[in-house]
Order: C-alpha cells, then structure tokens, then sequence
C-alpha cells in the first residue's frame, strides 16, 4: 500500500542495503525526499539514484559511520540544510557478532551497543531539535524479535542491543509526546537479508529455531516490510506512540 508522504523529509541510517534499502524504497514511493546514511558510500549512490530515477523524487546519500557522533551531527545538519527539516527518523543502522558469550570481548560488545542502540540515541537526539520547534515528527527505531529474548544463537550483545531499542522507544515517546513527536519501532523477524540469509538458507537452522515458530505458512519477503514503516510514518499511525510493530509472521506468538 502506498501512503501519502508527499514532500516529506526522511533521514534512514544504515540504507545502503538490505532492510534500510526496502525502507529508502518504501518512503520514496510514497512521495517523500530520503536522505541516506550508511558508511559505503558507493551502495548509497546506487541506492539514491534508483529511488530517485524510480519514484522522481529527490535522494541525497552521505557516507555516515554511525559510530563517530560527529558524522550522525553532520548527516542531520546536512539534511536541514538541504530541505530546510526533518520529518521522519528511521535508525536502521545494525549489526551482530556470533561468538559465545564466554568469548566475546569488551570491544565486542561496545561495536554493538555503538552502532545499533547509541548511534539510535545520537541520531534521535539531533533530529529532536529539529522536531521539537515545530511540534511534530516520527521517529521510527529498528528493533528486532531478538529484542525480546534470547535463542540458541550466540549473539547476546546483538538481543541486549535490540531490547534497548524497545526501551529506547517506549522512553522517548514518554518525553517527546508532548511536542507531537512520535516515537515507535518495528521488530522484523526473519527476512532475508544479508545479515539473516544464513540462517534462512541453513536447513538445520531453519528446521529448529525459524520454521517451527513462523505461524504464517511463508517466509518474508524483504519487500514485506515497507509498509510497516511508511504506516507509522503516516497520519493514519497519529496517536500510536511507544509502540513495537512486530513484523515476524508470528514468530513472537509462540
């Protein structure tokens, strides 16, 4: 389904490829400007001229590490200054490390949290001070079923990091909603990502912990999780706030 975001200003991090990529998509098909953060700056291009060619609207890529608060500064700064706001936030930008919990190291550990729970806060930070003046805005944090408790993957950093984002959520909603700024998250399940293709694609894997779990009689398509988005982005989500969409076939029904 298409939504009416016509003209809208949206800041996606991590949009150089598999989710964050669907989500430059989604929103420009729905009308708006995106403006796309992610550190290979060679896949944002390609990303921004096929969206912009695509759906004729305009898409600006900036090499963004997520990790350096200077570079998330200048991805919000830039954008202002290029389209005058921001409307929407989509902190997409993720990442795990499999190793048993015993082996993972502090280094470990701080790369998760930096890109996918601190580069959240930074990120929301800065747009909020563009939101705030106006009173209005959404910001839209890409959490995960994982966020929600552990599996046999060896991956507790990458849970750890995705419960803060629920958390996060739920915190910044509370404080921000009385500027009209909402504040929600979306837990994808499984979809087939460069990041979760493995699992998928490994039949002992998938046979054990994904299939048995998957209510719905498929897998995702990537495409599958546009509209999520664009929805809470739009005014028929206006007084939905604080909230996790999972997007998981009922993977957390079980």
């Amino acid at each position: 389904m298409k939504y009416d975001l016509d003209g809208k200003i949206v800041i996606i991090t991590g949009a150089s490829a598999g989710l964050g990529e669907q989500f430059a998509h989604a929103f420009s098909e729905s009308g708006a400007h995106v403006v796309l953060g992610a550190r290979r700056k060679d896949l944002l291009e390609k990303v921004a001229d096929e969206v912009s060619r695509k759906y004729d609207v305009k898409a600006l890529p900036i090499k963004t590490d997520v990790t350096m608060e200077s570079d998330i500064v200048n991805l919000v700064d830039t954008t202002v200054n290029e389209f005058g706001t921001v409307d929407v936030l989509v902190n997409n930008a993720g990442m795990y490390i499999v190793k048993p919990f015993i082996e993972q190291t502090l280094d470990d550990w701080n790369t998760v949290m930096d890109v996918n729970l601190t580069s959240a806060f930074l990120a929301s930070r800065e747009v909020a001070k563009v939101m705030i003046p106006k009173k209005s805005g959404s910001i839209i944090n890409i959490s995960s079923t994982f966020g929600f408790g552990g599996t046999e993957f060896t991956e507790i950093s990458y849970y750890v990091s995705k419960g803060g984002m629920v958390t996060l959520t739920k915190a910044l909603a509370v404080e921000l909603g009385k500027y009209n700024i909402r504040v929600n998250a979306i837990a994808p399940g499984f979809f087939p990502t460069a990041m979760s293709i493995g699992a998928l694609t490994d039949k002992a894997i998938s046979n054990r912990l994904i299939k048995p779990r998957t209510a719905l009689p498929m897998f995702a398509e990537n495409e599958w999780i546009r509209g999520a988005a664009c929805f809470l982005a739009s005014e028929d989500a206006r007084y939905i706030t604080g909230h996790t969409l999972a997007v998981d076939g009922g993977w957390l029904a079980y």
